[in-house]
């Protein structure tokens, strides 16, 4: 398949720039970033232990920017979109609790559907990072991160990104560490509101690459530092080491699958992606995107 006529091949590797005539660098150093997209919608949600609640949604997908002649991706390659989401709402029933803390194991599932030449339906799965949230105004909005599972858009165009319903699980604690339950919702865009977030683009053509890293992971955090693992493995190219990204900026380059993030703010929320870099200075796309907090000093 990777050999039919009018498609375009690139190879990635020290003579790539002969398989391309137009004029495009074959080189990615842009695959650290992606291309984000956004939409606030009012979810309505259904809570088993209680009445319904509205809640306000900020969903920004950062869309991959791996193609090489106007797409976003290659077809027959995967796609892969992380999803950050940021959740407010009404947190007047913390006041008689003097406010909870929100599990690390508290996650959302969010459906959405790509709807161009054929029409795929998928699930992001998001986990929220550990926050206190209070009734006077600390900890909202919360903030999660995820993505969906590589997409297979196999067929070139342009694929409409529609946002659907919105799975909670939610996990707080009183500060003692006393577990309050899990709470689930589902949650229902207000169908007054467009659902359209974006479009994705497939282009005819494939491009080779070092293979994304996966399984990122906080192993360790004090209220100045992260530590992180994640899995990588080889591709036709010596990996050269892994840059580490924390909130947008490149902070690190190391060569073992794990690095500690110092100088961080106490109290605090980031997001970071790893990104394999070979040899040759060629990158891999970014790994999915992980939120973390930092605690506070305790006293």
């Amino acid at each position: 398949m990777r050999g039919a006529r009018n498609v375009r091949r690139v190879v990635i590797g020290t003579a790539a720039a002969a398989l391309l005539c137009t004029g495009v660098s074959t080189g990615i150093a842009h695959a650290a970033s992606g291309r984000p997209v956004g939409l606030e919608l009012d979810y309505t949600c259904a809570v088993a232990s209680g009445p319904q609640l509205t809640v306000a949604a900020d969903v920004t997908f950062v869309l991959p920017r791996e193609g090489m002649v106007g797409g976003d991706v290659p077809h027959f390659e995967p796609a892969f979109i992380d999803v950050d989401l940021a959740l407010g709402g009404d947190r007047a029933g913390l006041a008689a609790r003097g406010g909870v803390r929100l599990d690390g194991d508290s996650t959302a599932t969010l459906a959405a559907s790509f709807a161009g030449p054929v029409t795929l339906e998928s699930e992001a799965v998001l986990a929220f990072a550990p926050t206190w949230v209070t009734a006077s105004g600390g900890g909202l909005p919360l903030t999660a991160a995820g993505g969906f599972p590589g997409l297979s858009v196999q067929q070139p165009g342009d694929y409409a990104i529609h946002l659907g319903d919105l799975e909670l699980s939610l996990r707080p604690e009183r500060a003692d560490g006393t577990p309050l339950g899990t709470i689930t919702a589902t949650c229902a865009p207000d169908p007054a509101q467009s659902t359209l977030i974006g479009t994705l683009k497939s282009e005819p053509s494939i491009v080779e690459h070092p293979v994304r890293p996966s399984r990122l992971q906080v192993t360790a955090v004090t209220p100045t530092s992260a530590s992180l693992s994640w899995h990588a493995v080889p591709w036709w190219f010596e990996t050269a080491g892994y840059e580490v990204h924390l909130d947008g900026v490149k902070v690190a380059f190391v060569t073992e699958k794990q690095a500690t993030i110092t100088g961080l703010a106490p109290d605090s929320q980031h997001r970071v992606k790893i990104v394999t870099r070979d040899l040759h200075n060629l990158s891999s796309p970014p790994s999915q995107g992980l939120v973390f907090a930092t605690p506070p000093v305790r006293g």
